[in-house]
């Protein structure tokens, strides 16, 4: 075990044993391995194994960039694999929240923001493994209250508690990280500690063109799906396509305001298509 934990951090190890917990529970009821491999099916399946793959090449590429700059070393494998599992994937399975380049936006001042730091405090010191392996389960099972009351306005009290409990612990973590830093900062203050946050921040935003060109690909393809159920006349709708690939190219807010504004009519009477995709792709006047 101290060996173990020469790798991984008290919370990192009882993450992975309530993981590892989960997973066997789940593995001996035949109910939820039947939904388990219905999930596994469709995280395997050819879209999803696409991803995976211009991932990984997109993360090797990130990854030798920083190594040559001097930034990333096999030390940070543990790191990057957390920041993969906890950020990465995260992102790519929420993409669709991504409606315009604000949500990018909103993404870079999220990862750099006050927020980040305070995180990184308080997760930089750790409880023993026992209390680890108390808190964690309560905390889950208290967010899971927290979500679920939220789902209702009737049960508005009870979430205004719940988020009120999960307030006052984060506050006492943070005075107990604070306290552990002043009488140990020493520890804290050096060249690896700060290497440590700065480097899922910067893996953040490198990710972010990634996620952008994903995002823009995941529209494209499910609009021009639904063009294609639009009408019998394909020579138009092959047109429509062209244009709105020549038009929107690579601004996602072009490319929405396009889908948001297209009337299928235009396929029945005799609109220059050219000059329709031109017109409503361009910004209301009042947002400039």
């Amino acid at each position: 075990m101290s060996r173990l934990q020469e790798i991984f951090s008290n919370r990192e190890i009882s993450l992975l044993i309530w993981l590892g917990v989960f997973i066997i529970f789940v593995l001996t009821q035949k109910s939820m391995r039947n939904s388990l491999a219905d999930v596994v099916k469709l995280l395997f399946g050819k879209y999803f194994l696409a991803i995976y793959l211009t991932l990984g090449v997109y993360l090797f590429g990130v990854f030798v960039f920083l190594k040559a700059l001097g930034f990333w070393t096999s030390a940070d494998i543990k790191n990057s694999i957390f920041w993969l599992l906890s950020v990465a994937f995260v992102l790519v399975f929420s993409l669709n929240k991504a409606k315009d380049s604000k949500y990018f936006k909103a993404l870079i001042i999220d990862t750099i923001k006050v927020i980040a730091i305070l995180q990184f405090v308080i997760n930089f010191y750790n409880f023993s493994l026992v209390t680890e392996l108390i808190l964690l389960p309560i905390l889950v099972f208290i967010g899971m209250l927290q979500a679920v009351a939220g789902l209702d306005s009737k049960n508005a009290q009870v979430a205004k508690i719940l988020t009120n409990l999960m307030a006052i612990f984060g506050f006492g973590l943070l005075i107990y990280s604070i306290y552990k830093m002043a009488n140990g900062y020493s520890d804290f203050f050096k060249l690896g500690t700060l290497h440590s946050f700065i480097l899922p921040i910067l893996l953040t935003i490198l990710f972010l063109p990634y996620l952008y060109f994903l995002s823009l690909y995941s529209i494209y393809e499910s609009y021009f799906i639904r063009l294609d159920f639009m009408t019998v006349k394909k020579g138009k709708v092959k047109k429509v396509k062209k244009y709105i690939r020549q038009r929107a190219h690579l601004n996602i807010n072009r490319l929405n305001r396009i889908i948001e504004r297209f009337d299928k009519r235009v396929f029945y009477d005799d609109t220059n298509l050219k000059k329709y995709v031109k017109k409503i792709s361009k910004p209301d006047k009042a947002s400039g």
